[in-house]
């Protein structure tokens, strides 16, 4: 007799389907990452000495563009002039108000964005590559015509003050702003906090009149990614090639720095229930060659979740929300920085187990499964932001700030790879050394019994 079975199609299909079933006991193959050799872009050095890189992709259909102008003088009075004008580039025209300028870019759909940092000022375009001429049209205007008017300085201003005033209510930015003092001083942009008598002092007809003195000089960098067509190119070419020349990165100018002070300085609030510590010092750059294993030394000891300083005072301690150690790679002089914010009552229990942890790194060698696991950790960070031509325009931005080159950065990742246990305790005695850092404390002040 013919046993009758009542399937369904679908479990008549699975059953002719010869296949074993995964034996969800069994954790899949591992196969290990591998340093990547990242695209190249296309480089073209203008006849103004404007450095032109393009990341293509003829699938997409946006369009990226990115204007560096480096920074040429790095005092702070004349690094703020510079960003407050280039934050009023888009704030009207001689034939536009601000709102019409706003209205016109929004209408494309696309963006015009002006930032300013230590090291450099930063327009970024972004939008339809099919909108590009238009965007640029636009771009001209602001550039070549801008009014800096008195009602949007002004307005500009009263905002600044009054998130100065907001920030000095915050132990993390007076502890930060302490440390940034020490080491650079407020002479230079790096250590400068913001000074209402300074801000005040600018006017718009000051702003018009250094800005005419600059507007011929172009930008260093002009960072292309996306897909533009022949056209498209040659009419941003077009444009650059108005500048009579470009700025450039200045990296062996010799600035006056202060003799930082070593160890525990407050700013002090008594009524403050949190308090924050800022510690750091004066840093190896990007062009060092150990900068790549100082670099895993420091995410080793605080860069990332599973680093010493966050399973230590998070983890085990539970006295704060995130701790970090990191490098910051400015320009003129870089410094590397651990900070966090805790109770009032423990912050100097908070800074002894900072040092505990940094005489750990220097005199016990790192196991190697936690190596393993940071090495993982950071080949994967560089992996996930190099996946699309955006991101490979980010990183070759700060590639270009940072004077090294495609060659560098995938040996350093190399370098990171192979590196063992040996090497990292060498670069924890050579650079975190933390007798000679400066300590920056802000809140209640405390007395170590």
């Amino acid at each position: 007799m013919t046993e009758i079975r009542d399937e369904s199609p679908w479990q008549m299909h699975i059953a002719h389907l010869n296949y074993e079933m995964l034996d969800r006991s069994i954790a899949p193959d591992c196969v290990p990452l591998k340093v990547p050799v990242l695209t190249r872009p296309e480089t073209e050095i203008l006849p103004n000495g404007i450095e032109l890189t393009s990341f293509f992709h003829a699938d997409q259909n946006l369009i990226s563009v990115e204007l560096i102008f480096p920074a040429d003088d790095l005092s702070s009075k004349t690094r703020q002039e510079e960003g407050y004008i280039f934050k009023l580039l888009a704030e009207g025209t001689k034939s536009k108000t601000s709102k019409q300028v706003a209205d016109a870019i929004s209408f494309l759909g696309a963006s015009i964005d002006f930032s300013h940092q230590a090291d450099i000022d930063t327009i970024s375009i972004s939008c339809l590559s099919r909108f590009l001429p238009s965007v640029l049209t636009i771009l001209d205007e602001l550039w070549h015509s801008p009014v800096f008017p008195d009602k949007e300085w002004n307005t500009m201003k009263e905002t600044q003050h009054r998130q100065n005033d907001i920030n000095l209510q915050k132990t993390s930015f007076l502890a930060g702003r302490l440390l940034r003092k020490s080491l650079y001083s407020t002479g230079l942009d790096y250590g400068y906090s913001y000074d209402q008598a300074l801000v005040d002092s600018f006017s718009t007809e000051q702003f018009r009149n250094r800005f005419d003195q600059v507007r011929a000089t172009g930008p260093g960098l002009v960072l292309l990614s996306g897909y533009a067509d022949a056209a498209m190119q040659m009419q941003l070419r077009d444009w650059l090639l108005k500048f009579r020349n470009c700025r450039r990165v200045i990296r062996n100018r010799e600035w006056t720095l202060p003799m930082p002070s070593a160890g525990i300085q407050w700013d002090e609030r008594a009524d403050s229930q949190q308090s924050s510590l800022r510690i750091g010092q004066y840093a190896i750059n990007s062009q060092h060659e150990d900068s790549a294993l100082f670099s895993l030394t420091l995410e080793l000891f605080g860069g990332y979740f599973g680093s010493r300083l966050m399973s230590n005072i998070r983890e085990d301690k539970g006295w704060t929300y995130g701790i970090y150690a990191q490098r910051v790679p400015l320009v003129a002089k870089p410094h590397w920085v651990i900070g966090t914010d805790v109770k009032g009552d423990i912050i100097l229990d908070a800074v002894e187990e900072i040092q505990k942890e940094a005489r750990i790194l220097q005199n016990e060698l790192v196991p190697d499964e936690e190596l393993k696991k940071v090495k993982n950790y950071m080949l994967g960070q560089f992996l996930s932001s190099v996946t699309n031509v955006y991101g490979l325009a980010e990183r070759y931005r700060s590639m270009w700030v940072n004077g090294v080159d495609f060659e560098r950065v995938e040996r350093n990742q190399r370098i990171i790879q192979e590196a063992g246990s040996i090497e990292v305790l060498g670069m924890a005695q050579k650079y975190l050394g933390l007798e000679d850092a400066v300590i920056a404390l802000s809140g209640k002040k405390m007395i170590k019994n």
